[in-house]
């Protein structure tokens, strides 16, 4: 039997009760013939991006002893049970009781945040248009060509380089 750490994604109905989520991930460990050696809540968040209906989701950690071809099995029972959102399993060679206890008093990782908060913003951080301008008119300063000031550049620079004529009979007086 080898050394396992699962991360459960419940479905978050489940958060309320943690000893119903717990329960699933045990009943789900039965079948495998798992021997559980601990699990833990570890946190109810916002997911990254919906999975199905579901806009967060209850994190569940778990380390366990099973046989490497139950682990298959496991993971499919996971997928089919209506409770468990996601599972990810993870082989832990060096399991001992001082690094589960660690881990499972260890706070969380701190919340990503979100862009609309502490990134500064989305677009209208930037003139609310990804090209720097409005949405719909005003000066364009991605495209060379277009409004007053490309036009008021153009005609300046006409006016100041006066380019001389070599053809001219007034060149070879110089």
């Amino acid at each position: 039997m080898k050394s396992y750490e699962a991360m459960f994604l419940m479905d978050p109905a489940m958060a309320t009760d943690e000893a119903a989520a717990e329960a699933e991930i045990k009943r789900l460990l039965g079948r495998a013939e798992a021997n559980v050696l601990g699990v833990k809540k570890w946190d109810e968040r916002k997911l990254a991006y919906p999975i199905g209906p579901n806009k967060r989701g209850l994190y569940m950690l778990c380390f366990f002893e099973a046989a490497p071809e139950k682990i298959a099995p496991l993971e499919r029972d996971a997928q089919l049970s209506e409770k468990t959102v996601r599972v990810i399993i993870l082989r832990h060679d060096k399991l001992t009781p001082e690094a589960i206890e660690k881990a499972f008093n260890a706070p969380p990782p701190p919340k990503a945040p979100s862009r609309g908060d502490d990134w500064g913003g989305g677009r209208e951080r930037f003139g609310g248009d990804r090209f720097g301008g409005d949405r719909f008119g005003g000066e364009r300063r991605d495209r060379g060509g277009e409004g007053e000031a490309a036009t008021a550049t153009a005609k300046s620079s006409d006016e100041d380089d006066e380019v001389p004529d070599l053809d001219s009979d007034d060149a070879d007086d110089k």
